[in-house]
This record gives structure tokens, C-alpha cells and sequence, in this order.
């Protein structure tokens, strides 16, 4: 359905969206409402960024990756051995998508709810021996770095939810990732955040508000929004 952006929100809810509907065709079953924005989702014409957060895709797309087979078999062997578990994987090569200066070495990054953590590292342990990680420090991280290194950590609450699959990390997730976590914010030179924050807000469809919420419970909003201010070139408000 060919409808008008929504004037002066390039993020909106479904009820913002519901009210096009309604007033500009007459729209007014519940059914057909919901029927029309699934139609709509499905045919590109407008994207879901986040919880009841929808966007006019506006040349941008939805981010997502190619993911090494490496970090494809650990995500089925996770599966396979705690199929209730939430999880998210980030491989370092992803930001070779974002940086001047190409990554070589990748490293896979395992974020695991809390409760689990500890049965997801020794399972990984066992099947990768030599290769696996939990929470190290920056010097331990090189000192004992591989090719496709396996790194463990804490999945934070309200993290966003990956696509097309719960396990892939979203790009907001990487970008507070990067900013605040005490090891990422070392791997990655604070020299690329400007390339990196830029060409992620120039082809993608970003929700600022999970990223809010999100660096909020790794208890680093703060330090978020002062990178975020100085290589977007905008201010994070909250």
C-alpha cells in the first residue's frame, strides 16, 4: 500500500501507522488493519526496527550478515545442546563492512544469558580446546590469540533481539559493543568509530532507542552517548 510517510517521524509505532490507514483509506477493521501492515512489512514498504518501532526504508535496509561457517556450527552446536538458551554471536569480521583498515584475524564473541554461561563455555571448551575464552582480559586476549578464536561473555537484558535468526547480533548491539565493552572498545581502534558510525547510519535503518536501552543496561549509557555525540555528528537524547 503506497502510503505517505508519516510527517516528521522516521520511526513510528503501529497505532501511528493504524491512523494512516484509517484516515487516508478509510481503513477500520482491526483485522484489516492488521492484515495491511503485514502486507506492507512484507513488500518492503515499510520495516520493523525494533518493539512496536516501524521505519520508511528511505534507501536504507535492515542490517544483516553473512556469517563465517565457523560461527554458523557454533551457534547449531549452542542450539543443539540448549535449545532454550538466548544467545547472540559477533564475529569481529563483521566490521570490515564499516572500517578503513580490514580485519585479518577473526574472533567469534558469545554472549550468553546468565544462567547459562558457564554450561555454554564448557561445552565449547570441550568441542574447540585451545581455542575458547571466557570474559579474558585485554591481555590475555592477545597472549592466547587464534585464528576464529571463541570469546565468552554475559548477554545483558534488553538486548536486542536478532534477525532474521535470535542468535545474530543486530548492528545496535555492535555499535554499543564496540563503544563500551571493555575488551571490544580495546580490539577496535577508536580511529575507525567515525568510518564506522557513519556508514552505519548511511545504509541502515537504526533504532536509537534500543541502543538507549540497551547501552543503559550494560551501565554505560554515559559513555555511549559521548562516543555516539562525537562521531555522529547528532545528539543521543536520554
Amino acid at each position: 500500500m503506497n502510503n505517505e510517510p508519516i510527517p516528521d517521524k522516521s520511526i513510528f509505532s503501529r497505532n501511528d501507522y493504524y491512523k494512516i490507514l484509517i484516515d487516508k483509506y478509510g481503513i477500520n477493521s482491526r483485522d484489516a488493519l492488521s492484515y495491511a501492515l503485514r502486507r506492507d512489512l512484507a513488500g518492503g514498504i515499510i520495516v520493523h526496527v525494533g518493539r512496536d518501532q516501524y521505519s520508511y526504508p528511505q534507501g536504507k535496509r535492515v542490517y544483516s550478515h553473512n556469517y563465517s561457517d565457523e560461527a554458523a556450527r557454533i551457534a547449531e552446536e549452542i542450539h543443539s545442546h540448549y535449545a532454550e538458551v538466548d544467545y547472540q554471536i559477533f564475529e569481529l569480521t563483521q566490521l570490515n563492512a564499516f572500517v578503513n583498515h580490514l580485519i585479518a584475524r577473526n574472533t567469534i564473541f558469545v554472549s550468553v544469558e546468565n544462567d547459562a554461561i558457564d554450561y555454554v563455555f564448557e561445552t565449547l571448551r570441550n568441542i574447540y580446546p585451545g581455542q575458547t575464552m571466557m570474559k579474558p582480559t585485554v591481555d590475555d586476549y592477545y597472549r592466547y590469540l587464534v585464528d576464529d578464536q571463541i570469546v565468552v561473555g554475559r548477554l545483558p537484558s534488553e538486548t536486542p533481539t536478532g534477525t532474521p535468526e535470535p542468535w545474530m547480533s543486530k548492528l545496535e548491539k555492535i555499535l554499543v559493543d564496540i563503544s563500551v565493552d571493555k575488551l571490544l572498545s580495546r580490539i577496535v581502534s577508536e580511529s575507525e568509530y567515525d568510518s564506522i558510525f557513519q556508514e552505519a547510519f548511511d545504509r541502515y535503518i537504526l533504532d536509537l532507542k534500543a541502543m538507549q536501552r540497551y547501552s543503559n543496561r550494560r551501565g554505560a549509557s554515559t559513555k555511549f552517548r559521548s562516543i555516539f555525540d562525537k562521531h555522529c555528528g547528532m545528539i543521543l537524547e536520554g
